[in-house]
């Protein structure tokens, strides 16, 4: 008899392509706000503190929100979350079109960043829910597509957007994608029909199980045991108490991946906010050119890593990613040496190759760790952990390379990114787990 090899399992599904295109407008919404509000409040007479103010309670907002929308995926479900972060998200880009200056400002950029948090955090969660668990790492890479997409034209969207007359074009380009991302959203409802998912899917799996636990215990002559709890009020039921809520926001088994992922995006941060003002010191034609090719590959790879994600070890891909990162920022070091001579522009936008590789393959193994590591009826807390690790090292990181560029110039940053990254890459060798997650 020939031996028998296994069919792989159904990868794509319509609910999957949902998701994923959720995903999409989810962060053409954040990445358009993000790169186009500063733009929009100079052409509207608004001032650069301002800009800076909502985009740290932008951020503040988002990783507050993180802590909250975690357990509220886990407890209350997949929808709800999404359904209420897509219409938060909605809120916050159509207010600004009726008042937009001094705390109503403040205002709708704290809605954008919870909208936007609330949604990416719970569409995450349902990309992993309705994945076989056999293809989990290949799944998660994809359902990075739609982030990939958006870094590559949200924010020369946004840019067009708010370059035309009236600039408020650039806020009603945002409020079609917030209500494609909502109306998305309203048609993620697998919850309710889990049979349809993949039959090895974790999500199935475990409402199985839950099912077949509750006729067990609603047969005739069961005795459920119940469920132990501090009765007395004392000092242990307070400790209880703060035991649950701890355990609710925050899950240590994806520390893992968000220990490293938290190392390496400060790296990505550098890219987010100075990559472009990096190119215009260099005086190259066009430094949005750069994002252009490092999106491209994004893309490129998160399609390719799919036939290798579940298979080669987890820290050979980190150990790619890293190595091509510091390959990235060694060519920018020699942008400012001048070394390169009248090959200074073609090697800055040639830095969105290896960088492209870097991110495409970083963030995807680091959340598939995360994921993978942790219980699937906690999955919710795990994907706000991981991505709560990104916004706190965005954060923290744009602050010291801004003053680390005054002070010290680009030359320093850009060694300071090559430190990182290899710093993240020693960081994964010591906590990644010792066989393939």
């Amino acid at each position: 008899m020939s031996p028998h090899i296994p069919k792989r399992e159904k990868l794509w599904s319509p609910i999957f392509v949902t998701i994923i295109a959720a995903i999409l407008f989810a962060f053409m919404v954040g990445q358009g706000v993000n790169s186009g509000t500063t733009v929009y409040l100079e052409r509207t007479g608004g001032t650069l503190a301002l800009a800076g103010i909502g985009a740290m309670t932008f951020s503040v907002a988002a990783g507050v929100m993180r802590l909250v929308c975690g357990p509220l995926i886990d407890l209350r479900g997949r929808r709800i979350v999404l359904v209420l972060g897509g219409t938060i998200m909605l809120i916050g880009t159509i207010g600004p079109l009726f008042a937009n200056e001094g705390a109503p400002f403040i205002i709708w950029r704290a809605l954008q960043g919870i909208g936007f948090s609330a949604s990416t955090t719970a569409a995450n969660t349902a990309a992993a829910d309705v994945l076989p668990f056999s293809r989990l790492g290949e799944g998660i890479g994809y359902a990075g597509l739609g982030q990939a997409i958006a870094m590559s034209i949200g924010p020369a969207l946004a840019l067009f957007l708010v370059s035309t007359n009236p600039p408020e074009n650039f806020y009603f380009g945002l409020i079609a994608c917030a209500a494609l991302s909502l109306i998305l959203s309203l048609l993620c409802r697998y919850e309710k029909h889990p049979e349809l998912l993949p039959a090895t899917s974790e999500y199935r799996a475990r409402i199985e199980r839950l099912r077949a636990s509750s006729a067990a215990d609603d047969a005739p002559g069961s005795d459920p045991a119940s469920p132990a709890s501090d009765v007395d009020g004392g000092p242990s039921a307070d400790a209880s108490a703060f035991r649950r809520v701890l355990h609710s926001v925050f899950e240590p088994t994806a520390l893992r991946g968000t220990i490293v992922i938290f190392i390496m995006a400060t790296v990505f941060s550098f890219n987010v906010f100075f990559m472009g003002s990096f190119g215009n010191s260099l005086h190259v034609a066009n430094a949005g050119f750069y994002y252009t090719i490092m999106a491209i590959v994004m893309i490129v790879i998160r399609i390719a890593a799919g036939r290798f994600m579940d298979t080669v070890a987890p820290i050979r891909l980190m150990s790619i990613a890293a190595l091509c990162g510091i390959i990235a920022f060694a060519m920018g070091a020699g942008c400012t040496s001048g070394a390169l001579g009248p090959f200074t522009e073609a090697a800055f936008y040639a830095m969105g190759l290896p960088f492209g590789i870097c991110m495409g393959l970083g963030m995807p193994v680091n959340q598939t760790i995360a994921v993978k590591m942790t219980p699937p009826e906690r999955w919710g807390a795990a994907n706000a952990l991981f991505m709560l690790g990104i916004d706190l090292s965005n954060a923290v990181a744009s602050i010291v390379w801004g003053f680390m560029i005054q002070s010290l110039g680009y030359a320093a940053a850009l060694f300071g990114c090559i430190v990182m990254l290899a710093l993240s890459l020693a960081v994964a060798f010591l906590v990644y787990p010792k066989a393939s997650a």
